[in-house]
């Protein structure tokens, strides 16, 4: 197989002698992310991005995204879904290493580390889903296992895209990616959610405020970003909102932003 990390290599062979590989275009990295991929001399289907489709009444919108690197809750899926095709065409195996992500590409490798045990795993992407609210991955029944969550159904996860030779995460080499997740949430400002004629893009709500504080700092470089602290049925979450914007208009281009930099969910809300 030939890695991205050979073709980062090549493509940036003069300034990796100079020791400026942070120099290295985001563009050639994508040029070359497909490709890489798509021709790594195994049986792993059809290379696909995807055109925006909608599921449940919510639009998602794929995108090739080597610096994904994205906190939140994993599922896994078994039967009745084994044996069938994937959404790239390779046929479904619960025992090996898979996984489905709503907007990544496919084939695409990820590392998926359960912040509760600390384990973790490459997988590769092959599938769409899952659209449960609030999941950003659904891994084999397999990786479950391996990840200790098959008995629980869901962890608390992070995903990153990483090189499939290396497993190093892109991320590393991009001088501007986000910061890395907070361990506590104590640094964290909530505000406190006051009745208001105002029109706002909320990137999601989360049930921990470790989420909350990272999706606030992946987003500060956009706009104006804030944390509401809301309490329903004396269980407490955080919604993520940018703004306010003084016409829906406004919003909506913030919403489609939000959305490139790996909210899918985002969603325009008045107060």
């Amino acid at each position: 197989m030939i890695g991205l990390s050979r073709v980062l290599t090549g493509i940036c062979a003069a300034v990796l002698v100079s020791g400026l590989l942070a120099g290295c275009a985001e563009t050639e990295l994508l040029a070359t992310f497909g490709k890489e991929i798509q021709n790594d001399g195994t049986d792993s289907g059809a290379y696909k991005v995807g055109n925006p489709y909608q599921v449940n009444g919510v639009w998602y919108y794929p995108a090739e995204d080597p610096y994904y690197d994205e906190v939140g809750v994993a599922s896994w899926y078994g039967e009745p879904f084994d044996g069938r095709r994937t959404a790239n065409g390779e046929v479904y195996d619960m025992n090996q290493l898979t996984a489905a992500h709503k907007t990544l590409p496919m084939p695409v490798f990820v590392r998926v580390t359960n912040l509760d045990n600390g384990r973790s795993l490459v997988l590769k992407v092959n599938d769409r889903g899952p659209f449960a609210n609030g999941r950003i991955i659904d891994v084999s029944r397999r990786s479950a296992q391996l990840l200790g969550f098959e008995q629980a159904g869901t962890a608390r996860v992070r995903v990153q895209v990483v090189d499939p030779d290396s497993g190093v995460a892109f991320a590393r080499q991009d001088p501007e990616a986000p910061p890395e997740p907070t361990q506590t949430a104590q640094a964290i400002e909530f505000v406190s959610e006051e009745p208001a004629s105002a029109i706002y893009v909320q990137a999601g709500a989360f049930a921990e405020a470790d989420n909350a504080q990272w999706a606030s700092q992946r987003l500060a470089t956009i706009d104006h970003v804030q944390i509401y602290r809301v309490v329903a049925n004396g269980v407490p979450f955080y919604r993520v909102r940018l703004g306010p914007y003084e016409s829906v208009d406004e919003a909506g281009d913030m919403r489609y932003r939000v959305m490139a930099a790996g909210f899918p969910e985002a969603r325009i809300v008045m107060d």
